[in-house]
């Protein structure tokens, strides 16, 4: 299955009100995502309205962006999808995916961005046009701002009312990045921070035009640098270009957080504006998309369904979710605890928040029950168990495929495989149909 087909349906398009007292950002929920036919999720007053108003713009930036055009999609009119907004009890996200599913952007108003009067946790899409784009770039500092998130108060009548609906196909590799790109989060580590001139003077330092060599970032005196090889501390970044989006923003932040994968080269780069965080999540070539990453592969094959069931039932809008009470209320143990919630990552039911280093809880509005077909590699490795291929040895386990004996043995740096896949790629794509057999297998006998 390549793509799934998408209807968002509004009773009205989002809009961006002036009035005398206040303004009001009037964002309008999709039907088809109303949780028990509730239509209201939220309202607030944004206590510093400029900065909001500037990260959902840059939100919606990103998702209309496509970083990277194949040459056989030059002549294709791409839809981009609308992005989407968690309200949870201690925070409102707003997050959105690129087309070209290389970028993740989220912005978060914590506890002290927003005075609310009226709040109800749930997940839902909300209509970003491009009017209200150009309205969002004009909200000052001083400016009274009401967050409205809402279908209608009268609900839908065609009859009366204009229903505006978009059907947008939705690839595969985009589902499979948006959920990918939370366990990628999940296993990055801190790597520097820059304090507010420090991160506009790097900004403003990148090339101009798009950028598609890999460079690497490292920080000597305070000062963030690139360079063309890799020295002691420095991260890759390719595609320097897609980093524009933070420059309009950076000027009222308190600096920029750096984080980086080992493993697949991805990083994250997080505006601090103190209760609110500005999140941009680039992977490491800009035209594989982060769907190609398979992080979410190992603990979709190592999580057992009576985990995945405990914990789900466990889920009730966390904004940080604790693995130790986790692993206490069901009964299973902390890895097993980080497995499954790698498979609901995979199935768009938490999120990775790395300023608190743990998962929170939202529902992604799209249907992910075709999870399986999404995957092909875990799906391949299920039918290889299933025939039999798979014997355990001393050093690890021979894996039978199409008439070929793989060996896969353990390592210092985790499971190695001995076919070209591996060869290929490493375990920068996650891991082979082999190693996910073998994983598989060793659960069933634990």
């Amino acid at each position: 299955m390549s793509a799934i087909d998408r209807t968002y349906r509004y009773a009205r398009a989002s809009a961006y009100l002036t009035g005398t007292d206040a303004s009001r950002l009037s964002l309008t929920s999709d039907s088809t995502t109303a949780f028990d036919g509730f239509k209201r999720f939220l309202e607030a007053r944004a206590l510093i309205p400029d900065i909001s108003a500037k990260g959902l713009r840059a939100v919606s930036e990103v998702v209309a962006a496509r970083y990277y055009v194949p040459p056989t999609m030059l002549a294709k009119t791409l839809r981009e999808a609308d992005p989407v907004a968690t309200v949870s009890p201690g925070a409102v996200r707003f997050e959105g995916f690129s087309s070209c599913c290389s970028a993740y952007a989220r912005m978060d108003l914590n506890e002290g961005a927003l005075d609310v009067s009226f709040r109800r946790n749930g997940t839902t899409n909300v209509d970003f046009g491009q009017e209200l784009r150009g309205a969002l770039a004009n909200v000052g500092a001083n400016a009274e701002l009401r967050l409205s998130i809402e279908e209608n108060a009268v609900g839908i009548t065609r009859n009366n009312r204009t229903i505006v609906e978009k059907k947008v196909p939705l690839p595969s590799r985009w589902i499979k990045g948006f959920a990918e790109v939370q366990v990628v989060m999940a296993n990055m580590r801190p790597t520097f921070r820059l304090p507010r001139v420090a991160a506009q003077r790097f900004l403003r330092a990148l090339p101009r035009g798009k950028n598609d060599q890999v460079q690497f970032v490292s920080v000597r005196g305070g000062a963030a640098q690139l360079s063309a090889r890799p020295n002691d501390g420095s991260i890759p970044l390719r595609g320097s270009h897609r980093l524009r989006v933070l420059e309009p923003l950076v000027g009222r932040s308190e600096g920029l957080e750096v984080f980086a994968s080992d493993a697949t080269g991805a990083s994250a780069w997080a505006l601090d504006f103190g209760v609110q965080r500005f999140w941009l999540v680039l992977n490491a070539d800009p035209w594989r998309g982060f769907s190609g990453d398979g992080g979410t592969l190992s603990g979709m094959a190592k999580s057992g369904a009576d985990a995945v069931s405990a914990l789900r039932a466990q889920l009730n809008w966390q904004d940080q979710i604790d693995v130790s009470s986790l692993a206490t209320a069901t009964g299973h143990t902390p890895q097993m605890v980080e497995s499954a919630l790698a498979e609901l990552a995979a199935r768009g039911l938490v999120g990775f928040d790395l300023s608190r280093n743990g998962y929170f809880h939202r529902v992604l509005p799209f249907d992910l029950e075709q999870l399986d077909d999404l995957n092909p590699r875990l799906k391949a490795a299920i039918e290889l168990l299933d025939d039999g291929a798979v014997k355990l040895t001393t050093a690890g386990a021979d894996v039978t495929s199409q008439g070929i004996v793989h060996s896969v043995n353990q390592s210092d740096e985790g499971w190695r495989c001995t076919c070209p896949w591996f060869a290929k790629h490493g375990r920068k794509r996650g891991p082979c149909k082999h190693v996910l057999a073998v994983e598989m297998q060793l659960e069933k006998q634990a």
